[in-house]
């Protein structure tokens, strides 16, 4: 393949290139809430912090305490300063837009930075926004990954021609990163560490040059310790400290088959898994045509760094010390660090370059598209849970529970109700929606020490899901606790003013729901319905 020099081909992939980061946009018209799954319980949360606190109806259930935690605190930090000049709403839309916007543009910048030229290989970035991690609502995880990718893409190990005295700046850097998201500083960690191995082809009949490039990914790396350290000196406000050191051990949990094949698919998977094969298909065959026309060269570094990626995810526990989808966090990591090492060579055909744009300028639509698709089918939902809220007055306590159905009724479940179609529930989180918008309290907002500035104060902090938790079926309610069901659940008579049910319009796997004398239908909105809780007095 020749290279010619058709300044209108040029210009034809940069304009699709940036056809494709547009495509980002889409979904984001369609609603004023994104419906990423943990957002509403982030939103709560964003509205104590802007001022909601200090409401009469919430002070004696709530406090901000920015001791409470040392990392995850990104976005709260940024509503904290800017909530004075700009809406909650508003602000949390944009934390979502940035959530997925600037992970793709830091792998443009890294790719950028190392091949000094825009090609049709970037064009295909975007897809790699709407991954797991992004759809669950991990905004400060997402938001620290794609930092780490700009910041990395201005190292002089990237940028040579910078001063080398810039290396300083990593350490800072670093704390930036690790103040908002442990991940961040890791994968800021391992793309100095890629870098600093270098581009060159892997050489095991030298083992000296092995060595000395292994200690230049460990020296670059190495930079990252310092923030590490001093995060470290604030140990009783980090992840995991809210339970004793000896429980470190009970809280690892590993993922089986089929878990793990859902992690590895996890960069590429939203709300159904036909699609995801679809999509997923698409990038394969994109991938074989390139390596048959043998258009594509790695940075050899990034592609290790990759590598080890994926074998974290397969070896990394699930949950641990308080933290939840542990090893569904490095795919998309691994994801980033290959699409950022490839590069198309400077020897392809400008009709080659053009078609390789549009063919990933395609699979961008399509991925935006369905994510759209998903949203807006989620919009009627969020809308019948604002109304099913509406009698709930300032100061009341809503208990959230849902209709839990078969693994079948989950399949048939109207669009975007299950990850993967079968998986967690994308609106276990909607009931946080009652804080913002009626000024009431519920249970289940995040506000484990070490994640969040949020605490719960008086007995609640002792019976709420600190990390959120899945909610119980409604049939929990009629029966006695189980193991593993949220600890609210207990006492529910006496401690909540309403029953809140999500997805109400499908079948519980345990039966019809045969309310309890105390409970009274308030409202039925069809996915969402509100139960008064009727007893003699509050304790």
């Amino acid at each position: 393949m020749l290279k010619s020099r058709c300044p209108f081909a040029r210009h034809a992939v940069v304009a699709l290139v940036a056809l494709s980061f547009a495509t980002l946009s889409a979904p984001f018209f369609v609603t004023d809430i994104p419906p990423l799954t943990d957002y509403p319980n982030h939103l709560a949360r964003y509205w104590l912090i802007a001022g909601g606190v200090s409401d009469p109806a919430l002070s004696g259930f709530y406090r901000i305490d920015w001791s409470n935690a040392v990392t995850n605190l990104g976005v709260d930090h940024l509503v904290a300063f800017l909530s004075p000049f700009v809406p909650v709403l508003l602000l949390g839309h944009m934390a979502i837009i940035a959530a997925a916007v600037l992970p793709p543009l830091g792998v443009l910048a890294v790719n950028f930075a190392l091949a000094r030229r825009i090609t049709g290989w970037q064009a295909l970035f975007p897809v790699a926004a709407w991954s797991t991690t992004f759809l669950m609502g991990f905004l400060n995880f997402q938001l620290g990954l794609g930092l780490a990718l700009l910041f990395a893409a201005v190292d002089p190990l990237a940028q040579p021609r910078l001063w080398r005295g810039a290396v300083i700046m990593r350490a800072p850097l670093g704390l930036i990163l690790g103040a908002d998201h442990l991940f961040g500083l890791i994968f800021y960690a391992i793309l100095l560490a890629g870098l600093g191995f270098g581009p060159e082809s892997l050489r095991p009949w030298d083992p000296v040059a092995a060595a000395r490039r292994l200690a230049r990914a460990v020296l670059a790396a190495s930079w990252c310790l310092i923030p590490l350290a001093l995060l470290a000196m604030h140990r009783q406000a980090l992840p995991g400290s809210q339970s004793p050191t000896t429980d470190f051990a009970s809280s690892i949990q590993y993922n089986v088959m089929p878990g793990k094949l859902a992690t590895l698919l996890s960069p590429l998977a939203s709300y159904n898994v036909f699609q995801e094969l679809v999509v997923a298909s698409a990038v394969i065959a994109l991938m074989v045509w390139l390596n048959r026309r043998r258009a594509l060269q790695a940075h050899t570094g990034l592609m290790v760094a990759a590598a080890g990626m994926i074998g974290l995810a397969i070896l990394a526990p699930s949950h641990a010390a308080g933290a939840s989808w542990v090893d569904r966090r490095f795919p998309i990591m691994g994801l980033f660090c290959a699409l950022a090492a490839l590069h198309v060579r400077r020897t392809v055909s400008d009709r080659f370059a053009v078609a390789l744009a549009s063919g990933a300028l395609g699979l961008a639509v399509l991925q935006s598209a369905w994510v759209g698709w998903n949203w807006n089918a989620m919009t009627d939902e969020i809308a019948q849970v604002r109304l099913a809220l509406e009698p709930v007055r300032p100061g009341e306590r809503v208990l959230p529970v849902q209709h839990d159905p078969t693994l079948l009724g989950k399949w048939r479940a109207p669009g975007g109700r299950y990850m993967f179609a079968v998986g967690d529930a994308t609106f276990r989180h909607r009931d946080a929606l009652a804080v913002p918008f009626r000024h009431a309290f519920v249970p289940n907002l995040f506000s484990a020490r070490g994640l969040q500035p949020l605490r719960v104060l008086g007995a609640w902090d002792g019976i709420v899901e600190h990390n959120g938790g899945d909610l119980a079926s409604v049939s929990a309610l009629t029966r006695a606790p189980r193991p593993g069901e949220a600890s609210y659940l207990p006492g529910w008579r006496q401690r909540f003013d309403y029953v809140l049910v999500l997805n109400a319009d499908l079948a519980d796997q345990s039966g019809p729901f045969r309310p309890p004398p105390e409970l009274t239908l308030v409202r039925d909105d069809g996915f969402a319905q509100l139960w008064r809780v009727a007893r003699p007095a509050r304790p």
